[in-house]
């Protein structure tokens, strides 16, 4: 059995709320994750979670095309007791996933978060 692997996206701070952006892998600088073959996304974090007031949603976009499954920072805290793991999300590989964030709410800043795969 192959560890789970974890990989950490920046959304850049935005110039205005609710504009979509993809966010980049922090380790490749690209704004997609490449997976190899079938994989799973077992969880999604942010890192760290955003301060009070501000919201960010994280679309979930595979070989450019949007997959419809949306994601929200205020359920993404890792110090949140009784949090539910996003996944897990089936991935058909191979193919090219990124994550398009639009922050929704309060002052502007850059968003970080991690995604945890089943394996690279």
């Amino acid at each position: 059995m192959v560890a789970p692997i974890w990989r950490r996206f920046t959304r850049a701070a935005p110039g205005a709320l609710n504009v979509f952006a993809f966010a980049t892998d922090d380790i490749t600088t690209l704004t997609f994750y490449r997976v190899q073959d079938n994989n799973t996304i077992l969880d999604v974090l942010s890192d760290p979670a955003p301060g009070a007031g501000v919201a960010y949603q994280i679309d979930i976009w595979k070989n450019g095309i949007a997959t419809g499954r949306s994601l929200f920072s205020r359920t993404l805290d890792p110090a949140s007791a009784g949090r539910a793991a996003v996944g897990p999300i089936d991935i058909v590989g191979p193919a090219d996933v990124g994550f398009q964030v639009s922050q929704v709410l309060g002052a502007l800043a850059a968003y970080n978060f991690v995604v945890k795969l089943d394996h690279p």
